[in-house]
């Protein structure tokens, strides 16, 4: 399939967009909670989720950490590199297993991929499918010109048997 909608991101800048306040608070709405344990791709402390009792920077390399404190029972939350995005969520997988805890991650919504069938089908999670796009932040905290060029969902990644569960719902409802 050809794409169409070329990225005008430069390489070097793919993996630093940031996640909108509006994506957060309705993650927050939609889970029913007040903040997630830990932030899990935070590229440096200042620029944290704000909700998050803890967060595992770059440098802390998330793939060879754990994503969980054990103070609260929140979910983390994962942005990942957009280039590392499935070796994040395979770490977001194994982690909701030994944890016994869920994982919210932000992933494009591509579910016709191959894949999105050899990592996402088959796990227990729940596809958060908003009614349009999210406006992602530049690496600088700043609203982007042009949104990104493809679908978002959340998929929350849980410990128990549930397979694959779609939900829609509406962006800002929870403001």
């Amino acid at each position: 399939m050809a794409i169409l909608n070329k990225s005008q991101t430069e390489k070097q800048n793919k993996d630093y967009w940031r996640t909108s306040p509006e994506l957060i608070n309705d993650a927050l709405g939609l889970l029913g909670v007040t903040s997630f344990d830990t932030d899990v791709c935070c590229s440096v402390e200042s620029i944290k989720i704000n909700k998050s009792f803890a967060y595992i920077s770059e440098t802390q390399n998330a793939l060879n950490n754990e994503w969980f404190t054990l103070q609260n029972s929140a979910p983390s939350f994962c942005n990942p590199p957009f280039s590392q995005k499935w070796d994040f969520f395979k770490k977001a997988v194994e982690q909701s297993k030994k944890w016994g805890k869920s994982v919210l991650m932000v992933l494009p919504y591509t579910p016709a991929t191959k894949q999105w069938h050899e990592n996402v089908h088959g796990q227990d999670c729940i596809i958060y499918v908003p009614d349009g796009r999210y406006q992602y932040l530049l690496p600088s905290g700043e609203k982007s010109v042009n949104n990104c060029n493809f679908d978002t969902c959340l998929i929350l990644i849980v410990p128990f048997k549930c397979g694959n569960v779609i939900v829609n719902y509406k962006r800002g409802l929870n403001e």
